[in-house]
């Protein structure tokens, strides 16, 4: 035993393991379980329909024999995104149909494994680039640790089921890779776009920070995800029919949501404007001069060269898309947040009391946009469904909530366009706008030595 000790000593797991693995089984304690009733459903549906030799995108489903639990009454659209996540939902399905044993929890649980994937990602990726940019491994490890534990990273991935968690470990790993060649990044952005059209948003920044015919590289990005999905959908045996009107519906946008873009249907402002669609068609694609408009930005603040130039250019396209957004939905913020932690432990670490602001107003959406978290329960619970649904539809709950929401969608469009300004002035420490509404105290008099006798 002693000579076994000699050649295998004992060695401790490193602590940024120990984290990872704490926070993963904390996301895999609630993956089986939980769920959005209408976003898990939709990928239910769609990875039923996929596994089954059809075309996802031809028309609403009805509901899974044996899996699905929410809106099993009626049609539920197909995942509107390229046939990446179609594809994966149905390979899904399929391994479920093989290691199951027929129980539909073993299917949540394994739709839910991309997204946490994709989650533990982005707390590896922190690690790294701010390893990377400090040189400080408790300050990596301190990112590290904050995204493991981070409640609302948790809450969107393991819980909800949204996708973003692997779009956003896309994104801090092309921000790892800076300085690679403009082709890897296009490259890059363009499986992003395969991935989730959101990475988009980023290929203005990448035309205009190049010069001569490195340009043409960003511009290959589209293409490659049109080729990927032409591919896909030849490799299927699917026709076109539907894609066009699905990915449409996914890129506009569908009103409401947390900025601005929710006051459009308040009765007051739809009656006004309920007339006159060319209003609401500039409004749904209004993303796409923010995002050249902001790429230009961005663009000159890298090349200058100076240190930390990149992550503020990408926070800064990132925020000026949130904020005209037609749409916003919880799942957007976890790009910003993500670049606001790197950005905190890198070069700001003054910007921390925004960052923890903006948090508290998104998160403070999100309870109360999904009724303090009983509609996740719905996949285990149809209870909660009901509950949800009765709040929503009685006197006083209802009203009160849609009330609360509007309130807080003011809030989080005030937010935007402070870090916008604060991107702008490349403010080191700013304070959240509600401080300035109360005047500082001014510091009374200096009370005097008495005179001597």
């Amino acid at each position: 035993m002693d000579r076994q000790r000699r050649w295998f000593p004992p060695r401790p797991w490193p602590a940024a393991a120990s984290i990872l693995l704490i926070g993963l089984a904390i996301r895999e304690a609630f993956s089986f379980w939980t769920g959005h009733p209408y976003d898990l459903e939709v990928w239910i549906r769609t990875g039923y329909v996929v596994a089954h030799g059809t075309n996802p995108y031809l028309h609403p489903w009805p509901a899974a024999p044996g899996v699905s639990f929410g809106y099993t009454w009626q049609p539920l659209p197909s995942a509107a995104y390229l046939p990446f996540w179609p594809d994966v939902f149905g390979g899904t399905y399929l391994l479920w149909e093989r290691i199951g044993g027929g129980n539909r929890y073993v299917f949540y649980f394994l739709l839910k494994q991309g997204p946490i994937a994709g989650d533990i990602a982005v707390a590896c990726l922190l690690y790294r680039l701010v390893l990377r940019e400090t040189g400080d491994a408790r300050a990596a490890l301190s990112a590290l640790t904050f995204w493991s534990f981070f409640p609302y990273a948790i809450v969107i991935g393991a819980i909800w089921g949204q996708l973003d968690p692997v779009t956003t470990a896309l994104l801090l790993a092309v921000l790892l890779t800076s300085e690679a060649k403009a082709a890897r990044r296009s490259l890059a952005w363009g499986v992003g776009i395969f991935v989730k059209w959101v990475t988009a948003i980023f290929l203005p920044f990448e035309l205009f920070r190049q010069r001569g015919w490195h340009r043409l590289w960003p511009l290959l990005a589209v293409p490659l995800a049109a080729g990927l999905t032409v591919l896909a959908f030849l490799a299927a045996g699917w026709g076109f029919g539907g894609l066009v009107a699905t990915t449409s519906s996914e890129s506009g946008g569908g009103g409401g949501g947390m900025n601005y873009a929710r006051l459009f249907s308040l009765w007051f402002v739809a009656d006004t404007i309920g007339t006159n669609p060319w209003v609401y068609l500039i409004l749904t694609e209004l993303w796409i001069p923010a995002s050249i408009l902001a790429g230009w930005v961005a663009a000159r603040w890298v090349r200058t060269g100076a240190p930390g130039q990149e992550l503020r250019a990408l926070l800064f396209v990132t925020t000026a898309f949130l904020l005209v957004r037609w749409g916003l939905y919880e799942q957007y913020f976890l790009y910003p947040f993500a670049l606001l932690v790197a950005d905190v432990y890198t070069r700001h670490p003054g910007r921390r009391r925004f960052f923890y602001y903006l948090l508290a107003v998104v998160s403070a959406f999100l309870l109360v946009n999904n009724v303090l978290g009983i509609w996740f329960a719905s996949p285990a619970s149809a209870e909660a469904f009901t509950i949800v649904q009765n709040f929503d539809n009685s006197s006083i709950g209802g009203p009160l909530r849609y009330d609360v929401l509007d309130a807080l969608a003011v809030l989080v469009t005030v937010g935007l366009v402070q870090l916008l300004y604060v991107l702008i002035r490349d403010d080191p420490a700013p304070k959240p706008w509600p401080w300035y509404l109360w005047p500082a105290r001014k510091p009374g008099p200096v009370p005097t030595a008495p005179a001597p006798a």
